[in-house]
């Protein structure tokens, strides 16, 4: 029944979903005295995976956003996405790692940094749950001749006078769109419409793309959104690193497991076939036991999936394994608020050899552990749904976030609008005295009073 709430969330709204969600919490208060009797018979319900669910439903106490001084307005999209409301199903389509793309709006609505006056709002979100429509209502990614995905972004872009009031105030320099995976490639146009806003998205490199779909003068870099459940579980056998038993692993897709498109990954194939069977380390598909084999190793290997980012690395701080990235392009978040280097190691992705396998072997012992620690210490900032982060303590994706817009928001204020003019008015009362050319000293002059 639970997982019916997520389901009327998106049909019916929040406040339906949250009235059955109360009703339901009430009902397994009522059914306590038989607890114990109902999971012997196995059917009491796992209830872990609800904490998310009242902040998720409205239902808790709003937050500050951290002090931070910025404003923003975020549009109301009643009448444009195939959903109707480009917000619809907040529960819901937080699933994935998309998540973000309804987590983050969400999670600013909730706060005091969001505005209805216009003229005090620094940006101006436009929120789409876009993978989530996607699915629903499989909506195609083709670009021939015009995507499903595309033409709801043109729709909006035909009609950002009524859709999208304030863009003129700075041609859209000012409005923010979250892209979560690849985004950019399933609107192809943006570079026509949207080229100069603030793209909030998972990857600094997109395929097929290429460098100029990220600026990183005004493009921020968020991490991927594992679910909950997955966090909760890998943080269940997160081992301290005495008990860590295995080297390294990676287990995903790669050349002999899973789609077509990803036969061509090279850097997953060398892992494959150079660590297949080598003593302390686990490489392979997908297997049972994912999670517990993470929580006893102390390298998670980030190897680059169908582009620059995975998710894989954000998963690794919730197992307490070292992330080595294997991604010569993958922009890490919050490079200006957390030291990378302390908990984390790049290694180039052409040199995936058993040379990587010593280099990590002979790692000493006070370092590997320290860096245990800090991966430990910094997985709140990727945490979407704020469980780990301790009271009083500022670490979370959001909080990222906004530093790096509040970095990236003076510079704005350098940029002349479209509507900007100067020096066509002289100040009332004051004379313009012209001078003939050739007259000298005692020419004539012509005064003229404004």
């Amino acid at each position: 029944m639970m997982i019916a709430v997520r389901s009327i969330d998106y049909d019916y709204g929040q406040v339906a979903a949250a009235s059955v969600f109360l009703e339901l919490q009430s009902l397994l208060k009522r059914l306590e005295p038989l607890k114990d009797v109902a999971k012997e018979e196995e059917w009491w319900p796992d209830t872990h995976d609800l904490i998310i669910y009242p902040s998720l439903l409205g239902l808790s106490a709003p937050h500050d956003c951290y002090g931070s001084p910025l404003r923003f307005y975020i549009y109301e999209l009643k009448d444009w996405t195939p959903a109707g409301n480009a917000e619809r199903g907040v529960l819901h389509c937080q699933h994935g790692q998309w998540g973000l793309e309804a987590l983050i709006p969400w999670w600013l609505r909730r706060g005091s940094c969001v505005t209805n006056n216009p003229e005090e709002a620094d940006y101006f979100l436009v929120p789409w749950h876009t993978w989530c429509d996607r699915m629903i209502f499989r909506m195609n990614q083709s670009r021939e001749p015009i995507g499903d995905i595309s033409a709801v972004y043109l729709d909006l872009m035909r009609r950002k006078e009524e859709l999208l009031p304030h863009w003129s105030r700075q041609l859209g320099r000012d409005h923010l769109f979250i892209f979560s995976d690849q985004g950019m490639n399933f609107f192809p146009e943006w570079r026509d419409h949207i080229a100069h806003s603030v793209f909030i998205t998972t990857e600094a490199l997109t395929p097929g793309c290429g460098p100029s779909c990220f600026s990183p003068w005004k493009d921020v870099v968020v991490p991927g959104h594992p679910d909950y459940y997955r966090f909760r579980r890998m943080r269940e056998v997160n081992l301290p690193s005495e008990q860590r038993d295995l080297l390294f692993n990676f287990h995903g897709r790669h050349p002999g497991f899973g789609p077509s498109y990803y036969k061509d990954n090279v850097v997953r194939g060398k892992i494959i076939d150079i660590f297949t069977g080598v003593h302390g380390v686990s490489v392979g598909g997908f297997v049972e036991g994912y999670f517990e084999i993470m929580g006893a190793s102390h390298f998670c290997l980030v190897p680059m999936g169908t582009s620059s980012w995975t998710n894989h690395l954000y998963e690794s701080f919730f197992a307490g394994c070292i992330p080595v990235i294997l991604s010569d392009n993958f922009g890490v978040p919050f490079h200006g608020d957390i030291n990378w280097e302390d908990f984390s190691i790049k290694w180039p992705m052409h040199d995936v050899s058993m040379d990587l396998y010593y280099f990590l072997l002979s790692m000493p012992r006070d370092k590997l552990y320290r860096m245990k620690a800090s991966v430990d210490a910094h997985a709140c900032w990727f945490d979407y749904h704020q469980t780990l982060e301790e009271p009083g303590q500022n670490c979370s994706p959001y909080l990222g976030l906004l530093r790096s817009l509040e970095r990236r928001r003076p510079a704005m204020d350098r940029l002349p609008g479209h509507n900007s003019f100067w020096n066509q008015k002289n100040v009332p009362g004051s004379c313009l005295c012209v001078v003939r050319a050739g007259c000298g000293r005692e020419g004539l002059t012509l005064q003229v009073m404004i």
